[in-house]
C-alpha cells in the first residue's frame, strides 16, 4: 500500500470520528449539556446577572459603617453607648466607693455580766464609715435570775453608756427560780458621717432581784446613704 493512500484514510477516518462525535453532542441529552456548557460565557453570567445581585445583598466596609453606625452616634466609635451615658473613671470611682469600703464591726462569745441598778455596758463595737449613711446594729443575749425571787433586766442599743428606753430590750421573771432565763434581742439605726468614729454599746441594768446578762452578740454593719 503506498504511503499516500495511508495518509488518505487516516484523514477520512478523523473526519468520520469528528462527524459520529458531533452527532451524538447533539442527539444525547448528556451531549446537549456538554455542549451547552463548553458554549456558555460564564464571564458574562457573572458580570450581567450574578454580581448586580452580590452588590445588592452584600455592603462594603464603608457602606456597613455609614448604615449602621452614623458618624458621632458612638463615643468611642464602636463602644455601644452615647457620649451621655459614659462616665470617667474618677466617676465610676465615687459611684463604687462606699460599696467597696463597706464596714462591719462583730463582738460576741461566752459571757456573763453581773447586773447592778447602774448602768453598765455590757458589749461594745467600733468602727469608721467610709461616706455618710446609717450603721445598723443588732444584739442578741440571754437575762438569767442568779437569786430566787422576782427578777429584771432592761438593755438597749446606744452610742452613749445609759439604757436608752425609747429602744429598750426588756427581760421580766417574777418568782423566778435560780437560773431561769428570758431571751433579750433589738435593732437600731444610728445616722453616721464620714470619717467620724462611731461606737455602739449595748447596756443594761438590774430593776429588780439579781439578774446577770450572759453570752451577748453585738454587730454592726456600715450602710452608705
Amino acid at each position: 500500500m503506498s504511503p499516500r493512500r495511508s495518509v488518505r484514510r487516516l484523514v477520512v477516518a478523523v473526519l468520520l470520528g469528528v462527524l459520529v462525535g458531533g452527532g451524538l453532542m447533539a442527539v444525547t441529552p448528556a451531549g446537549a449539556e456538554v455542549s451547552q456548557a463548553a458554549a456558555t460565557s460564564w464571564k458574562k453570567i457573572w458580570k450581567k446577572d450574578l454580581k448586580p445581585l452580590a452588590a445588592k445583598t452584600f455592603h462594603t466596609k464603608k457602606q456597613s459603617d455609614a448604615r449602621y453606625q452614623p458618624k458621632g452616634s458612638y463615643e468611642p466609635a464602636g463602644s455601644g453607648y452615647t457620649k451621655s451615658e459614659t462616665y470617667t473613671r474618677a466617676e465610676v470611682d465615687a459611684k463604687l466607693a462606699p460599696f467597696a469600703n463597706s464596714v462591719a464591726a462583730f463582738a460576741g462569745g461566752d459571757q456573763a455580766v453581773t447586773l447592778e441598778p447602774a448602768d453598765k455596758v455590757v458589749r461594745s463595737v467600733s468602727l469608721v464609715p467610709t461616706a455618710n449613711g446609717t450603721v445598723v446594729a443588732s444584739s442578741s443575749a440571754y437575762a438569767w435570775a442568779s437569786g430566787a425571787g422576782d427578777g429584771g433586766a432592761r438593755c438597749s442599743l446606744t452610742t452613749g453608756n445609759a439604757v436608752d428606753f425609747e429602744f429598750l430590750q426588756y427581760a421580766n421573771i417574777p418568782a423566778a427560780q435560780v437560773s431561769e432565763s428570758d431571751v433579750i434581742s433589738g435593732t437600731r439605726g444610728f445616722p453616721v458621717t464620714k470619717g467620724n468614729l462611731v461606737t455602739v454599746n449595748l447596756v443594761c441594768d438590774e430593776f429588780a432581784g439579781n439578774m446577770t446578762v450572759s453570752d451577748s452578740a453585738l454587730t454592726a454593719v456600715f450602710a452608705p446613704s
